[in-house]
């Protein structure tokens, strides 16, 4: 989609708001469109279905008498059911003036597991769109292989790998290999010690060295983990471990695992030209040693590097069945890291300021479009299993809010009062704003 920017009416700016609105509008269309059609299942009539917020732009009324519309302000959206006091269920309408057909329509007048699966649709909707969408690309683009095959080559295998796209590798160091994944430990274990490999290529066996040593920049920070809790980022690259240089990756693993359990480690890392320093206490886990193999307690970080001299796995055609296995597990890890994030934000003190608002994501969505319509689709998956989830949170005026007020209606027999469920609104709306604020602030930031 690059082509969006080369249009002179388009330029720059739109290229990068046009896929932004494409993503958004997707993600809330497909989330609201789950609120209303299970609500229509359920006898619940919706007046309004709205994609954005304020001044209408352009709609249309069906024939069951719901009002469909564009509003100008395109960053959510909501459907407004019978009863409904506002967009945002905060409360409900007085209907002693509704005739008895439109009081059985209302929202409010619903049975409790009516309005119940009506609320939690939405979120459900993010999920299986998410899923259908990563087992959709799953099915496009197929799945890595961990066959002994050489898929591809890039060009950081400049650096001493010799291998070419198709060979299967026979052996390495001396020792049979029967995986793409002995390929890269065995690579990376050497640490930029030459090793004879063998493969066969065109049929025939040929031998050649290689020698790769995989630098220290680190391309992932595990929510959750103590690097994450401390402030580090992908892309930095450690310097130094309480005060000793590393050169390499394995270098810093083999120090970890050699660290004193429970003892705090120093960082010295370079970030965008600046030295920074990070102090924080490890994790104790029992893994494999790095060197020995041998399973045993040892401190980590959290922190992760991939690739081995730019070799990448062989790319095999994936099943139906195992495309759909990879969407829900790829959906549920994004859960699974978000509440890690979460956890670490409120529980560990994590630095805060890689929450990104609107902004951010305009910005990914016009990087993720240049790269082709698959990146885009994979970015619409992650936004809306994110916004699933986050929907889900106990917060009222979120869909976990009214969720945690159907609780407390179920166990008490009746509705919490009033007072109760306008001032939670009040609450609830006022941390969701904030938490806009913020995020968008982080954007601005990170842009100046």
């Amino acid at each position: 989609m690059e082509f969006l920017s080369a249009i002179p009416v388009i330029g720059e700016p739109l290229s990068i708001l046009i896929p932004f609105l494409v993503v958004l509008g997707v993600v809330v269309f497909v989330h609201e469109y789950g609120h209303y059609i299970v609500g229509r299942w359920c006898g619940i009539k919706a007046e309004v279905f709205s994609i954005g917020f304020g001044p209408r732009l352009y709609g249309w009324r069906d024939r069951r008498g719901t009002e469909w519309q564009l509003a100008a302000l395109p960053l959510g959206g909501f459907v407004r059911f019978a009863g409904d006091m506002d967009p945002a269920s905060a409360g409900r309408i007085e209907d002693h003036h509704l005739s008895e057909a439109s009081r059985r329509e209302a929202f409010h007048n619903a049975p409790l597991w009516a309005r119940a699966a009506t609320v939690i649709a939405g979120p459900a909707f993010n999920f299986v769109l998410s899923i259908a969408l990563f087992a959709a690309v799953g099915l496009a683009v197929g799945k890595q292989s961990n066959l002994p095959i050489i898929g591809s080559v890039e060009t950081e295998a400049a650096q001493g790998i010799a291998f070419e796209a198709g060979d299967e590798v026979l052996r390495l160091d001396g020792a049979e290999i029967d995986s793409f994944a002995a390929i890269q430990d065995t690579i990376q274990r050497a640490d930029g010690r030459p090793v004879e490999a063998v493969v066969m290529r065109g049929g025939e066996e040929v031998s050649f060295e290689v020698s790769y040593r995989r630098g220290t920049e680190i391309n992932q920070v595990t929510p959750g983990l103590p690097a994450f809790g401390a402030g580090m980022l992908p892309g930095d690259r450690i310097v130094s471990l309480n005060g000793a240089v590393v050169d390499s990756f394995f270098e810093l693993q083999t120090a970890v695992a050699d660290l004193p359990l429970s003892d705090l480690v120093t960082l010295e890392v370079e970030r965008e030209g600046e030295t920074l320093s990070f102090s924080f206490e490890p994790e104790v886990v029992t893994a494999s040693h790095p060197v020995t193999g041998e399973q045993v307690e040892m401190p980590r970080l959290g922190v992760g590097a991939s690739g081995a001299g730019g070799i990448a796995p062989s790319i095999v055609s994936a099943t139906p069945l195992e495309a759909l296995e990879s969407g829900v597990e790829r959906t549920f890890g994004i859960v699974t890291g978000t509440v890690n994030v979460l956890r670490a934000l409120v529980f560990e003190n994590a630095d805060a300021s890689n929450l990104g608002g609107p902004i951010r994501i305009a910005q990914i969505s016009g990087e993720q479009a240049e790269q082709g319509v698959g990146s885009l689709l994979i970015l619409i998956a992650y936004l809306s299993t994110s916004i699933g989830f986050l929907n889900l949170m106990p917060i009222p005026v979120l869909d976990g809010g009214h969720l945690m007020f159907y609780i407390y209606e179920a166990m008490r027999g009746k509705p919490a009062g009033a007072i109760a469920i306008k001032y939670g609104s009040l609450i609830g709306l006022s941390l969701v704003l904030m938490l806009m604020v913020f995020a968008t602030y982080n954007d601005i930031a990170r842009l100046l």
